[in-house]
């Protein structure tokens, strides 16, 4: 697919920022959205995106102006990819309710409410594709992980849904599973970096932009 534009969340940093840098690259015109302006701001001076929006995934509001902002400025999204995460660890027992809800807020209803304000469009010009960013918890149970896990788990289920839902419109959706990759979010954890965010952001690139229609689905696992 020949994408015009994208919308990259959690845009301002680690992954995202690596993704928004590797799709500007490649001539598509990006949209960094995330909570803190400073971040994003910074990567558009660095002309690593185009335009940077701030706001809270999980806020509906905050997810219409971003495709209002991203619509007047670059045009129709063409690509988005849902890439904001939160991570709270601790085990089940111990782990506040407040925290499970937010981490879910954020990681899946966030992602769920990005899809739901682009496909209006995607599917009227029967051209786009959802880039959902997973996890290695994705698929495997990691302890102190159950808001994080439960949260990557779900992102997956979404991701097929979507696919399906998608498939007579034209329209692809892709999950990318990236393992322990180099970043702040990482170094909450006991876990050492075995991936870079840069490599990570290549395989979400191939995705958007030059995966097979039929690879709609697929959930691309970036560890070994």
């Amino acid at each position: 697919m020949t994408a015009r534009s994208a919308i990259v969340t959690g845009g301002g940093r680690g992954i995202g920022a690596a993704i928004a840098r590797a799709l500007t690259e490649a001539g598509v015109r990006v949209t960094v959205f995330a909570r803190t302006h400073a971040q994003i701001a910074a990567l558009v001076r660095s002309g690593a995106a185009e335009l940077a929006v701030r706001g809270d995934v999980s806020r509906e509001e905050d997810v219409a102006n971003l495709v209002a902002e991203h619509e007047r400025e670059l045009g129709p999204c063409d690509l988005l990819v849902n890439n904001a995460g939160i991570l709270v660890r601790g085990e089940v027992e111990r782990l506040l309710p407040a925290d499970f809800r937010r981490v879910l807020e954020v990681n899946l209803t966030g992602a769920f409410l990005c899809a739901r304000a682009v496909l209006p469009g995607m599917k009227a010009r029967r051209r786009g594709r959802i880039v959902n960013l997973a996890s290695i918890s994705a698929t495997l149970g990691t302890p102190q992980g159950g808001a994080y896990n439960a949260s990557k788990w779900g992102l997956l289920g979404l991701t097929k849904c979507l696919a399906e839902e998608l498939r007579p419109h034209g329209l692809q959706a892709f999950a990318v599973s990236p393992g322990s990759t180099d970043t702040e979010m990482l170094r909450q954890t006991p876990f050492e970096p075995e991936v870079e965010p840069g490599e990570v952001a290549r395989v979400v690139r191939w995705c958007g932009l030059e995966a097979p229609d039929a690879m709609t689905g697929a959930n691309l696992e970036v560890y070994g």
